[in-house]
């Protein structure tokens, strides 16, 4: 009898409110629609850039967070101060990296459509000059390109970056593994997308460009690939 009493009287837990629960099943919407278009992103756009829209998602991302801690303090009330503040704290973060996430990259599938419809847009190949090559370790370990004169951040294989190490120009007296000087000895040979002024690289954005990409820039040819 003492053991039901205790158990009756025992204080119930806190529960989150229809309106937290529904604002999750949201923010879980958002990520999935992240990583379905993270998964379709595969080309990087060299130009035009458009850094007020990354500022528009910043500041779009930016409110849903605040809106996001709003709602966790006002609809969680039962809870005490300290859960009220983690949960608060933890939405307000989660609102605002997953509305960001998710608007950057539906902003750039947007623009891509927009920049380069389907009737004025023309592939070719080209050979896109890279000034340096470097490598990330970790969990996530990766290696990458930089381009010039348009700078911009490709991934490479494995097997790519292998090759630049064995074969560095003459000129490149660094001998970190890490970092690959080429100004202009090395090539990415890539499929280019062009109409007007605006410029991607196909085979990229989220991907790695495909093994065989990275190759000496021929002797024989001027590099390609930017507004012709």
């Amino acid at each position: 009898m003492k053991l039901f009493q205790v158990v009756q009287d025992a204080p119930a837990q806190p529960k989150l409110g229809k309106a937290i629960r529904a604002w999750f099943v949201g923010l879980g919407a958002l990520v999935v629609l992240y990583l379905v278009l993270e998964f379709f992103h595969n080309t990087t756009e060299l130009t035009p850039v458009h850094d007020w829209v990354m500022t528009a998602c910043l500041a779009i991302a930016g409110l849903c967070g605040l809106a996001s801690g709003a709602l966790a303090m006002r609809k969680s009330k039962e809870m005490s101060t300290s859960q009220r503040v983690r949960l608060t704290i933890a939405l307000w973060l989660l609102g605002s990296l997953v509305t960001f996430l998710a608007g950057s990259r539906l902003a750039g599938s947007v623009e891509g459509l927009i920049d380069f419809p389907a009737g004025k847009t023309t592939s070719y190949t080209a050979h896109l000059l890279i000034s340096r090559a470097y490598r990330t370790h970790g969990k996530g370990a990766s290696q990458y390109i930089q381009t010039t004169p348009i700078q911009s951040n490709l991934e490479i294989t494995k097997d790519d970056y292998d090759f630049m190490l064995a074969h560095r120009r003459v000129g490149d007296s660094t001998r970190d593994p890490d970092q690959i000087s080429s100004k202009g000895y090395f090539c990415a040979q890539v499929t280019m997308q062009q109409s007007g002024d605006a410029l991607r690289v196909l085979h990229a954005g989220s991907h790695k460009l495909p093994k065989g990409t990275v190759v000496i820039c021929p002797s024989n040819s001027t590099p390609t690939g930017f507004p012709r």
